[in-house]
């Protein structure tokens, strides 16, 4: 039980009261109360204060918050005595203590109880503040009716007293109105999508290239209101077309775009100079007619004010299209606070982002740390290098990078803060109870964000909850069909985790059906058609991936399976022999083709390349500081099938020793010493443990000795439906 659960229990009871009457803050309150995890505590305490402050600012300052800083606003309430002293001291400690979950510093657990505790009480003092002015004004009301008329002057003056609280309801009711109401003659709802062109650049600065495009989306995106078009879909739609230049998307190509998705409204922005200012443009156009239906034009006097216009073209752009006022203020950032000042490292970012979302790392990575070269404080930079570093290069020098990031996480805007706290947690700090907290924030957050919906997919499939993976990845399609990440998230599951082939060729067939170009359909198809035992259909489908993508080297060792499994071993060789012309680091394709070798009964051939791969792995053991027990396993196969049979059960041992808990690849080295008996009882420990990945059961060859083992068959039709 955590330390701080008496706190909790208290807000739980308090949040009852709460019911119909501020519903920002029963919101916030109902996710502090619902999680464990203490930097989420912190986050939400800090949420739920800002509601209060943002009403107390309305109300008592007679003015909207906007983005000023909570302690600015509390010491003001201060000054002017709107908050008792005791309160603003809570609020106070409650600001300085909660900006701790903001990012991950160290902070005594301890700390979680004052913070609980001053939320408490200003909480209570706030929902008495507002009842003594509901209770207040009917008094006022109330009074005025109720007391009897002396002479006419009296009666004049209360007539007039009453027809003047009628106008001030009316002028309160008219505020309210303004300020909380939405509304907009533009065909657009709450949550409905749009998308951005790229920026119109009418100047000869090549700095504004793609720079504003990503500082306009990304202050748009702030929005919970409106639901901005991913740059990775716009880039996806340009490969489809088979557009030469697949990174610009202009006024045409961007109607083109929001036809083939659906989507009624687009956005052309554009930059221009008049004079010594800048001209910042924004023309909100209809997708059927091609037409402007709403144009906004702003000045910049100099290049330090264009990201400050920006804001502000975003904010009017967002009332055009029917947000409130109240929710803009809310979630409006500046632009300064959440990305770099510098519009040259802004650009370099965009360009990096760009070839990111092509699969260009190389290119993506040199972007990022030009960037950074630029503007050493680029908190995004540094969280995109960290993340593609990770992915890609080096994972400890992208953990150095994330690590940078947090530091300054505070400043971004939710959407990206939340994004990489949970890549944080993950891939830093190793904590998936916190991954899946940030995530699950993030997608009540953003509902509608298919990566928010595949982020937090991943991170239950990592936890080991499928059904709810499942359900977060089929959100993700339901939202965008053309999720591929999803479908192989899902796809994954189906084949690896639960070794249900019948839902994996449903699913995959779908998968091909939205993406027709995209490899992994195919492949996946392929995997679902081995489970089920027709190596013909499976050849096929992983013969269409082939043509889609020669150098997917996963679909490649599959192919080459099937092939083995049909007796064609030439062609099994063929296709192995040019895996290591790809990518020379994957010597498992040489232990591949000497088992082919092996098969057609030419041991010279098998042996040759056994000895290629088991010199390989020993090279590869040499650079491990530790030895891991997949390395042993590795060389004790090997050694297996080159007939050092001793060396392998020793190998075997020290693998054992390591980690205990591989009884699949115990089972495979077993099977190739002769152990049968004692490979069916590994395998049968590890089904009983979970182990469901049918298809690898089917392909590997190292169990082949037992594939018409009833022992085997009768395991296999107790745990496989």
């Amino acid at each position: 039980m955590a330390i701080w659960s008496s706190e909790i229990k208290e807000l739980d009871k308090l949040s009852e009261s709460l019911k119909g009457q501020v519903p920002e803050l029963e919101k916030e309150l109902e996710h502090l109360i619902r999680t464990e995890d203490a930097n989420v505590i912190l986050l939400y305490s800090r949420r739920c204060l800002e509601v209060i402050i943002t009403d107390l600012c309305e109300n008592e300052l007679k003015r909207p918050r906007k983005t000023e800083p909570l302690k600015g606003i509390i010491d003001k309430l201060h000054k002017e005595e709107k908050v008792p002293s005791h309160i603003i001291s809570s609020m106070h400690g409650l600001n300085e203590l909660s900006t701790y979950g903001t990012h991950p510093k160290d902070f005594d657990p301890e700390q979680v109880k004052p913070v609980l505790i001053n939320l408490d009480i200003i909480i209570k003092w706030y929902l008495k503040y507002r009842n003594t002015k509901i209770t207040r004004k009917q008094i006022t009301v109330e009074k005025v009716y109720n007391e009897k008329p002396v002479d006419n002057s009296i009666l004049f003056k209360k007539k007039r007293t009453i027809y003047t609280l009628i106008s001030l309801s009316i002028i309160v009711v008219v505020v309210i109105l303004l300020v909380f109401s939405s509304g907009s003659t533009l065909p657009f709802s709450r949550r409905d999508w749009i998308l951005i062109t790229d920026f119109e650049n009418l100047t000869e600065n090549p700095v504004f290239d793609k720079s504003l495009y990503t500082a306009f989306t990304l202050t748009t995106s702030q929005s919970r209101y409106i639901n901005v078009f991913p740059r990775s879909k716009m880039l996806e739609s340009l490969a489809r077309m088979k557009i030469d230049d697949q990174t610009l998307v202009d006024e045409i190509r961007g109607r083109e775009m929001a036809i083939r998705e659906g989507i009624n409204l687009y956005i052309v922005p554009g930059i221009s100079e008049t004079g010594n200012r800048y001209a910042v443009t924004a023309r909100i156009m209809d997708t059927r007619t091609g037409d402007p239906l709403r144009s906004e034009i702003l000045y910049a006097e100099n290049l330090n004010d264009i990201l400050p216009t920006l804001d502000r073209l975003s904010r009017r752009i967002r009332k055009d299209l029917g947000e409130s006022k109240y929710n803009i203020a809310l979630q409006d950032k500046p632009l300064k606070k959440v990305t770099t000042s510098s519009l040259e490292a802004l650009k370099l970012y965009s360009l990096g982002i760009d070839r990111h979302y092509l699969l260009d790392f190389e290119g993506a990575k040199d972007y990022y740390e030009d960037a950074l070269r630029i503007d050493t404080g680029f908190t995004s930079a540094k969280a995109s290098l960290g993340n593609i570093n990770i992915r890609a290069f080096d994972p400890a020098e992208g953990r150095k990078y994330l690590f940078q990031a947090v530091k300054s996480v505070g400043n971004l805007t939710d959407r990206e803060k939340l994004s990489i706290l949970a890549l944080y947690a993950a891939q830093v700090e190793n904590n998936i109870t916190k991954n899946l907290e940030y995530n699950r924030m993030l997608v009540e957050l953003y509902p509608d964000d298919p990566i928010a919906h595949n982020n937090m997919g991943y991170s239950y499939q990592v936890s080991g909850e499928y059904e709810k993976a499942l359900q977060e990845y089929m959100k993700a399609i339901r939202i965008d069909p053309n999720a591929v990440i999803a479908y192989g998230g899902l796809l994954w599951i189906y084949l690896d985790y639960l070794g249900e082939p019948d839902s994996a060729l449903v699913w995959s067939s779908k998968m091909i059906k939205d993406n027709p170009q995209n490899a992994w359909g195919y492949l996946n198809l392929g995997s679902a058609w081995v489970c089920l035992d027709s190596l013909s259909k499976a050849e096929e489908a992983y013969i269409r991936a082939l043509k889609i993508n020669p150098d997917l080297i996963l679909n490649l060792y599959r192919l080459a399976h099937v092939y083995r499994l049909q007796k064609k071993y030439d062609k099994a060789i063929a296709i192995l022999n040019r895996i290591p012309e790809i990518n020379q680091n994957e010597t498992s394709a040489y232990y591949d083709i000497g088992v082919n070798y092996q098969s057609m009964g030419n041991q010279k051939e098998a042996y040759k390349y056994f000895s290629i791969y088991k010199n390989a792995m020993k090279e590869e053991c040499l650079k491990q500081s530790i030895i891991t027990a997949e390395s042993f396993i590795s060389i004790a196969e090997v050694m297996a099938r080159l007939g050092e049979i001793d060396s392998s059960k020793q190998i075997l041992q020290k693998a054992i020793i390591i980690d205990s808990t591989q009884s699949v690849k115990f089972a495979e080295v077993l099977s190739l010493q002769g152990k049968v008996i004692e490979a069916i009882e590994e395998l049968e420990e590890a089904f009983e443990n979970g182990y469901r990945n049918l298809l690898w059961l089917k392909l590997t060859p190292d169990l082949q000795i037992l594939q018409y083992d009833t022992r085997y068959r009768d395991l296999l039709d107790k745990y496989f439906r």
